[in-house]
């Protein structure tokens, strides 16, 4: 432990000594603004390598915005610092509409994480950003942003409203009436989460328990599911210029969830929860009664299972950010070779199993069974 620490602590000596280097250094800059400009093209012209321009890019601008002039700075450096900082946040504001809103949703953890920088003007080109995304993708991205809309922050749920609410304005003005509805009934739908994330019921030992089924202003079968193939990028999109299948097709969504939710063992005390599949753009003849059935309904494809969950003492965005890193370690894997058998290449199909993590708050989330 001791050892890493001082790794740590040289890190961030080294972050810093760089980061003064950088004030200084005009040359150093100007190089920054080169590589953040050619990225941007790159990735205005295709999509092939967003895995790699993209967050490379953004990683260089939130680091370069970052940077504090040094005290030992003159008034003068400071001004130029100052200046470039404002071209670079001036270069990215014209790319949140020329690169493709599905590249910016590749990345929205990173963007996320970053609603809160130390640069007013950089925080404002994010927000512009998760604006588009959510405006262009409601049903995938309302997912990845809801834990902003109920963070326990009042700057990052004030912030998370105003992304919510401009994406509505937005589908209501293009007269997408149906999405911007979605929308609007999905907060109601996280808070129900949350509330069951956070119940306790009065006896530790029980192990089942009831609840009201969810109502909001739409039905539960138009909300995309929060499971890894919905809310994942289709292959295609990054293969094919201009392919229209930006998510996979042929994803099972929620009928209703189950009013028997069950209480696992472990130490946080989650809580199963079942929803009822039914095909896409099934249409039941079923009364809306037979809804509140814990049992099978005519049409039904089988279940959905959840783990909604409350972290009392730490943060369900680390158990998101793993399953980033294993998606990485995926994509990095399915290039990878096991050599040659008579001129053939034969994919060594190494891959660790990930799901989805979608967190509701900071300490609540719902997990892909």
């Amino acid at each position: 432990m001791a050892v890493l620490a001082r790794q740590i602590s040289s890190n961030a000596d080294d972050d810093s000594v760089r980061e003064k280097l950088v004030a200084r250094d005009v040359i150093c800059q100007k190089y920054i603004h080169l590589a953040i400009n050619q990225f941007g093209e790159a990735l205005c012209l295709g999509q092939k390598h967003i895995f790699q321009a993209l967050p490379r890019l953004l990683t260089l601008w939130f680091e370069f915005t970052a940077i504090q002039p040094p005290d030992e700075l003159s008034e003068t450096d400071v001004k130029k610092l100052e200046a470039k900082q404002d071209e670079a946040n001036e270069v990215m504001a014209n790319y949140v509409r020329t690169i493709p809103a599905i590249s910016y949703y590749s990345v929205l953890p990173q963007l996320i994480s970053r609603i809160g920088h130390s640069d007013k003007n950089t925080a404002l080109v994010v927000i512009a950003i998760l604006k588009r995304v959510l405006s262009k993708f409601p049903a995938q991205a309302m997912w990845h942003l809801a834990w902003l809309r109920h963070s326990i922050h009042p700057d990052r749920q004030k912030r998370g409203e105003e992304i919510f609410k401009t994406a509505q304005k937005s589908l209501l003005k293009n007269e997408d009436m149906k999405m911007h509805d979605l929308l609007d009934a999905s907060k109601g739908l996280f808070k129900f989460l949350i509330d069951l994330a956070k119940y306790q019921p009065k006896k530790a030992d029980q192990n089942y328990f009831n609840v009201h089924q969810w109502k909001g202003n739409v039905e539960l079968k138009e909300f995309v599911p929060p499971v890894q193939a919905a809310l994942a990028v289709s292959r295609n999109v990054v293969r094919k210029a201009g392919s229209s299948e930006t998510f996979p097709k042929c994803v099972p969504r929620m009928r209703a969830f189950s009013t028997q939710v069950q209480m696992m063992s472990s130490k946080a005390r989650p809580k199963k929860l079942t929803a009822f599949a039914i095909p896409e753009g099934f249409k039941s003849t079923e009364p809306q009664s037979r809804h509140s059935s814990n049992k099978s309904a005519k049409g039904d494809i089988g279940e959905m299972h959840f783990l909604v969950k409350r972290e009392a003492r730490g943060d369900l965005r680390k158990d998101a950010r793993v399953q980033d890193l294993n998606n990485v370690i995926n994509r990095l894997l399915s290039t990878s070779t096991s050599g040659r058998h008579n001129g053939i290449r034969q994919h060594r199909r190494l891959q660790l199993r990930t799901f989805s993590v979608v967190c509701l708050s900071e300490d609540c989330g719902i997990l892909e069974w």
